[in-house]
């Protein structure tokens, strides 16, 4: 008889086991590894591995606003608050590992009736307590599975923190950015109305002198009524410029401009050169997607050692007591261990499915950002060298502008040419900076597109 039992006991632990998937055959332990040859990779090891924010664009004002940001911006705040929830969430995960005691009293009235007491009635004790404690065993790994899951889904989340403080930075520098183009263009446009003025007051004079006809006036005070439009346009843009980086910031700022500097004062930054490893592992969405695969991959192997046979340590006990001061008058006791054995288990064996087909997902989505990250740096890069190159023919443009006003004013200084001809001469000088400095605002969004692309964050 005692073997049968023996032979049942095995038979139904043997069961519970799904023959199909006796090793674990998720291990999240592979690393990044995307074959392809982009145009900003370089096979010299003396590069640095680690980029920052602050080596690449040094400005201490710009870096002292991003420090303002991430102090006072009510919405980073909330995401910070939100990687504490993910942490919160990830303890609920594994909750279940850790030992269960609860205990309870209340006053509960009424009779009984029983053979021992020959049916006599008799009133039930008032006072009721009770105490349990229950602990699973971890035999197989599960929950160590679960806490792996949880530590991999927080690290998970520290990356699309990460991805968040990269679009807040990056969104500051490319308004601080465009408030000093805005700034730098005004002057320019401020200086173009004024060498009009001075150009129309000239006409002026050679109209009321009978050597000018009113078309050029005409010609002359339509030009500076566009000229104003265009100036009125840029002050417009300016002030909301200012406006959006305050908000970024978290505070107003207090309006004053001359804290702005001029774009072209600003040293533009160089192209960065970097190991074919780098190129990607510096996203934090890459990141993120990579950990969820693994936090997966844990959770698969958890689901399917819950197919397995566990064993609790479960302890119980009950009080009864008419009257508190006389101590319990009836009181039970019990405790021992508890094999659970799932031999027919629909729901477990489903969550395993859903688990293995969530992964599939999961991974199937992380290739297609993958994809996207090559897609978008390539195509970051091959916009910012065409403008590194177009901003280099604006500022040779510019060079010959200058050489044509210095001889120009040669000219005015020996007297073979007019005022007018030397302003007119200065208004194109001063529309080919305007047009140059549009090219440096163009480097520099292309250059900030390229660096958020391949993730290269503020380091604290």
């Amino acid at each position: 008889m005692r073997f049968y039992l023996y032979f049942l006991f095995i038979w139904l632990v043997s069961s519970c086991v799904n023959h199909k998937n006796d090793d674990l055959k998720y291990s999240p332990e592979s690393k990044l590894n995307y074959n392809h040859q982009f145009s900003l990779s370089t096979e010299d090891n003396n590069v640095s591995l680690e980029l920052s924010f602050q080596s690449t664009i040094k400005n201490r004002d710009l870096h002292d606003l991003i420090l303002k940001a991430l102090k006072e911006n009510p919405s980073w705040h909330a995401k910070l608050a939100k990687l504490d929830l993910a942490k919160s969430k990830s303890g609920f995960r594994t909750d279940g590992s850790k030992p269960l005691s609860k205990g309870s009293i209340g006053l509960n009235q009424g009779q009984e009736k029983s053979k021992i007491t020959n049916f006599q009635t008799s009133r039930t004790p008032r006072w009721e307590s009770s105490a349990m404690y229950g602990w699973e065993v971890d035999l197989w790994g599960k929950w160590n599975e679960r806490k792996k899951e949880s530590a991999k889904f927080i690290e998970a989340e520290k990356h699309v923190l990460e991805g968040a403080k990269l679009k807040l930075i990056y969104s500051i520098t490319e308004r601080w950015l465009m408030a000093c183009f805005l700034k730098e263009e005004l002057a320019i446009a401020t200086r173009q109305i004024r060498d009009h003025n001075e150009a129309h007051i000239l006409h002026l004079h050679k109209y009321n002198a009978g050597l000018d006809d009113n078309i050029s006036l005409i010609k002359m005070e339509t030009q500076i009524k566009l000229q104003v439009l265009e100036h009125n346009r840029i002050k417009q843009d300016l002030d909301i410029c200012m406006i959006q980086l305050g908000t970024l910031l978290g505070s107003p700022l207090d309006g004053n401009l001359s804290e702005i500097p001029n774009l072209s004062s600003l040293t533009l930054p160089s192209l960065p050169s970097l190991l074919p490893s780098r190129l990607l592992q510096g996203r934090p969405d890459i990141l993120a997607g990579q950990l969820k695969i693994y936090a997966q991959a844990h959770r698969i192997n958890a689901s399917r050692l819950n197919l397995y046979p566990s064993l609790n340590l479960n302890l119980s006990g009950i009080g009864m007591s008419g009257d508190l001061s006389d101590g319990f008058e009836q009181w039970k006791f019990s405790g021992g261990p508890v094999i659970d054995l799932p031999i027919l288990s629909p729901k477990r064996r489903t969550q395993l499915r859903i688990d293995e087909a969530s992964l599939k997902m999961i991974d199937l989505e992380w290739k297609a950002s993958l994809l996207r990250a090559v897609r978008e740096i390539e195509s970051a890069t091959i916009k910012h060298q065409s403008n590194v190159k177009d901003f280099n023919i604006s500022q040779n443009l510019v060079d010959e502008f200058i050489k044509a006003y210095q001889i120009s004013d040669l000219k005015f200084q020996a007297g073979l040419i007019s005022r007018i001809d030397l302003i007119q001469e200065m208004n194109r000088l001063n529309e080919s900076k305007r047009t140059s400095l549009n090219y440096r605002s163009n480097y520099w969004k292309s250059f900030l597109i390229l660096s958020e692309r391949l993730g290269i964050n503020w380091l604290d």
